[in-house]
């Protein structure tokens, strides 16, 4: 009885591990691998930024269907690079950090700027949350990911005028 509960310690133990670090430290560690990751956004590397996911991974982007793959991840990053999206700067800012077993939740903000066609340059933030899972080989890698703005798109085009809101509305067959 006594080498069982040792056992049991001893997996406890092991599996905390990881999250032995305070909250701040979690979040720093996040915001050193979101500044890589955002770098590559603007760097246009989707091969970088997908090798932080793990398999099976699922994306909800705002305004957009579930993906549920990183196929069905790089069709959408090959369709909006072929309509001329182009990130321009994108910074993610970790600031709470959600720990249950072998599960980290990133929750932060993030402010980008990028240039759309017939748009022009553009500019956002919001708010994410990203689920992190740890893997067999002790790494973290994303299982699941969500954004959404803060800023009402439909202001935002009516500001631009009602000529080009009539373009992006027929570009998404409203």
């Amino acid at each position: 009885m006594k080498n069982f509960f040792l056992i049991c310690v001893a997996i406890l133990f092991n599996s905390s591990q990881l999250y032995a670090q305070s909250e701040d430290e979690l979040i720093a560690k996040f915001n050193e691998t979101n500044k890589k990751f955002s770098q590559m956004m603007v760097d246009n590397d989707l091969e970088g930024m997908l090798s932080y996911y793990a398999e099976n991974p699922i994306s909800m982007p705002s305004y957009q269907p579930m993906l549920r793959s990183l196929d069905a991840m790089r069709e959408s990053h090959k369709q909006q690079h072929e309509m001329g999206m182009k990130v321009t700067a994108f910074e993610l800012t970790a600031t709470d950090v959600i720990v249950e077993g072998n599960i980290a939740i990133e929750i932060g903000t993030y402010t980008i700027s990028m240039d759309m066609p017939e748009m022009g340059s553009m500019d956002d933030h919001g708010k994410y949350m990203t689920v992190w899972e740890k893997q067999d080989d002790g790494s973290m890698k994303i299982k699941a990911d969500t954004w959404n703005t803060d800023v009402n798109p439909w202001e935002m085009m009516q500001m631009k005028g009602e000529h080009e809101m009539d373009k992006v509305k027929d570009q998404y067959k409203y």
